[in-house]
């Protein structure tokens, strides 16, 4: 079976990505915290979202942003601290630079240019 990305200009000489699929968190919140981290270098990244899990540094909420309160902070209005999107997303930029090594990549230059969220798949059960 073949892997559909919805980023269709890969290089595989230049570029390096991974990938988790059915991962037990939410799809808002995780969209928000891809919104944050693209862009920015894989270092950088991994540094936020460190601080983000012990809850130093918030995610702002731009789009998904119903009943959540503001926080303190530079250009932030409302936000939270998304302690199990970061973490998942933390282990796959980890996986992205391996991958980066594998092929003989700088890991220091490696920039994330695309991040998304998708949707899992629906579960059905029979029951009332």
């Amino acid at each position: 079976m073949v892997e559909k990305y919805s980023f269709t200009e890969f290089d595989s000489k230049t570029m390096a990505r991974a990938k988790n699929k059915h991962a037990p968190i939410s799809l808002k919140t995780t969209t928000e915290v891809m919104r944050f981290i693209r862009g920015r270098k894989v270092e950088q990244a991994i540094m936020l979202l460190s601080e983000v899990r012990d809850a130093k540094r918030p995610i702002p909420f731009l789009r998904y942003n119903r009943d959540v309160a503001h926080r303190k902070g530079k250009g932030i209005s409302v936000g939270r601290f998304p302690k199990k999107p970061s973490i998942e997303v933390m282990q796959v930029l980890e996986l992205v630079k391996a991958n980066a090594k594998d092929k003989g990549l700088s890991e220091d230059a490696l920039t994330i240019i695309h991040a998304a969220a998708q949707q899992g798949p629906n579960l059905w059960h029979y029951g009332r």
